[in-house]
C-alpha cells in the first residue's frame, strides 16, 4: 500500500480516537448536567412541601370547622340554659340542632386524625429527602471537580490528536480527504475502506473487475459505489 494511502488509514485512526474522546465529553457533559440527579431531589422535595401544604390547608378547615360547630352547640346551651325558651316546640328544635352538629364533628373527626398523621409522615419523607439532597451536593462538589479535571484531560488529548492529524491531512489530496470527511461525518464511524477478495471492506458488496483493477492500479483512493473511499492492499 503507498505512503499516500497509509496516511488516509493513519487519519482515520486519529478520527476515529477523536470522535471516541468526543463521545466521553459528551457523556461527561450530560453527568454536568445532571449533577447527580440533584434537580429531581429538589423537585421531589417541592412537590412533596406542597402535599404538606394541602394537607395542612384541609387540616386548618377542618379544625375551624369542628370549633364553628362547637362554638355553635356552646350558644345553644347557653340559650336552652338562659330560661328564654318560651315552649317545648323550641327547645326540641334547639336539642335536635345540638343532635345535628355533635353528630357531624363525630363523623369529621376521624378525617382530622387521619390528615394529621399524613401530615407527620410527610414531614418524616421531608426530612429524608432534605437530608439525601445535603448528601448529594457534599458528594457532587468532589465528583463535579472529578468531571471537569477529566473532560479537561479528554480535551488536551483532543487538541495532540487534532494537530497530528492536521500535519498528515495537509499532504493529502484535498478532494480525496473532504469526500472522506463527508462521509464520515455521515456514517459516524468509517470513511475509508480496503479492496478485499474483491470486495469493499466498507459496503461488503463483490465489484466489477474493471473497478477493481481501477483500485489496485491507482496510488491514491478511489471512491467506492457506497461513497467511502476505497484503496487497494
Amino acid at each position: 500500500m503507498s505512503e499516500e494511502n497509509l496516511n488516509y488509514f493513519e487519519i482515520q485512526k486519529y478520527d476515529t480516537d477523536i470522535m471516541s474522546f468526543q463521545k466521553d465529553i459528551s457523556s461527561i457533559d450530560e453527568k454536568l448536567k445532571d449533577q447527580m440527579g440533584l434537580d429531581g431531589l429538589k423537585e421531589k422535595l417541592t412537590m412533596i412541601q406542597n402535599k404538606i401544604e394541602e394537607q395542612e390547608k384541609i387540616q386548618r378547615k377542618i379544625l375551624s370547622s369542628i370549633k364553628e360547630n362547637e362554638d355553635s352547640i356552646n350558644n345553644i346551651n347557653t340559650t336552652i340554659y338562659s330560661g328564654k325558651i318560651r315552649n317545648n316546640k323550641e327547645l326540641d328544635a334547639l336539642k335536635i340542632e345540638i343532635k345535628t352538629k355533635s353528630e357531624f364533628i363525630s363523623s369529621i373527626d376521624p378525617k382530622k386524625e387521619l390528615v394529621a398523621n399524613n401530615i407527620i409522615k410527610l414531614e418524616g419523607i421531608k426530612e429524608n429527602a432534605e437530608l439525601k439532597i445535603l448528601d448529594t451536593e457534599d458528594k457532587w462538589i468532589l465528583e463535579e471537580k472529578k468531571l471537569f479535571e477529566k473532560k479537561k484531560n479528554i480535551s488536551e488529548k483532543i487538541t495532540i490528536l487534532s494537530n497530528q492529524r492536521e500535519n498528515i491531512s495537509d499532504l493529502l489530496d484535498k478532494r480525496i480527504l473532504t469526500l472522506y470527511e463527508n462521509f464520515l461525518l455521515k456514517s459516524g464511524n468509517l470513511g475509508i475502506g480496503k479492496l478485499e477478495n474483491n470486495k469493499s471492506t466498507c459496503c461488503k458488496i463483490e465489484l466489477p473487475n474493471a473497478f477493481i483493477e481501477k483500485v489496485k492500479s491507482s496510488v491514491i483512493p478511489i471512491i467506492c459505489n457506497c461513497g467511502k473511499s476505497l484503496v487497494s492492499e
